[in-house]
């Protein structure tokens, strides 16, 4: 059995939707294949991407059928909810459920193409060329939050950006893990934490989140990199045990002194930034 949401606009396209769980192999051109499998193509003129969901365990299985929504219908409502708010996402076409012996076994979601580039391009970019899209991604964040959007899969991956009116305009993709409520400025800085970036981007856009936020930076900094050392320290571990079930000998120690290194650096850099703030408040009241 098949449950299909198709959105009004796109009802011309129906026929197409409800053939993707048999055509998905063999039409379109792969973008990304890994843990899920993502393609993009073109059908009575509309550009478009089909997601098809990595393989459901039982677990979720029973999770999905009767006590939550799908990843599919997520990305499809959450994709609504952000264009009603005024955000930009590739527009929500469809999204499909495949239900066999009475649990959904698979998952698809259909969206609009987009021409934004992915924002890890900017790992490579100098700060100073890097400024204005760093600071836009701070203001973008502190909107969403202000409005109550938390976008939990928040990394350079899933932020697209485009030059727009001699600025950037940025977009969200992969919508399925998001809250919406009251955020606090504890819960928004830690929203950073998985971006990615080095430590003087990351710092930038902690400057600049504290300032719209009236908090002071050296606060906003020292949380941030808290969090941030947090989720470096949670993904060594997650893979020392894969490791380590795999079998191989001194991963524990290696891993260890990783994750003291890396935890060293970061912790480095709020250190820093903690006495320059400190010494140009002080310069600052002086004067």
């Amino acid at each position: 059995m098949k449950r299909i949401i198709t959105d009004p606009a796109y009802s011309f396209l129906q026929e197409y939707i409800e053939n993707i769980p048999q055509t998905f192999g063999t039409r379109g051109i792969v973008l990304h294949a890994k843990r899920n499998i993502i393609k993009e193509d073109t059908v009575q003129g509309v550009h478009l991407v089909i997601k098809s969901f990595k393989r459901i365990y039982l677990p979720n299985r029973i999770r999905y059928t009767y006590f939550a929504s799908s990843k599919a219908q997520r990305a499809f409502d959450n994709a609504r909810i952000l264009t009603k708010l005024g955000f930009t996402t590739p527009r929500p076409i469809a999204y499909i459920e495949i239900v066999r012996d009475g649990l959904i076994t698979e998952m698809y979601f259909v969206s609009e193409y987009t021409d934004f580039l992915a924002l890890d391009a900017i790992r490579e970019t100098s700060l100073e060329d890097a400024r204005p899209l760093l600071l836009q991604l701070a203001r973008h964040t502190y909107k969403m939050h202000q409005m109550g959007v938390y976008h939990i899969d928040y990394n350079l991956e899933n932020i697209l950006f485009r030059e727009h009116d001699g600025g950037y305009e940025l977009s969200l993709i992969d919508n399925n893990r998001m809250k919406f409520g009251l955020i606090r400025f504890e819960d928004g800085i830690r929203n950073f934490a998985r971006l990615g970036l080095s430590v003087e981007h990351l710092t930038l856009v902690g400057q600049e989140y504290a300032r719209l936020w009236n908090v002071p930076e050296v606060i906003a900094l020292e949380r941030l990199f808290h969090y941030k050392r947090k989720q470096l320290e949670q993904r060594l571990r997650k893979k020392a045990f894969k490791k380590a079930f795999a079998g191989l000998k001194g991963i524990g120690q290696q891993t260890s002194l990783v994750r003291r290194t890396l935890s060293t650096r970061y912790l480095a850099a709020v250190n820093f930034m903690t006495s320059f703030v400190l010494l140009v408040s002080y310069w600052w009241r002086k004067s």
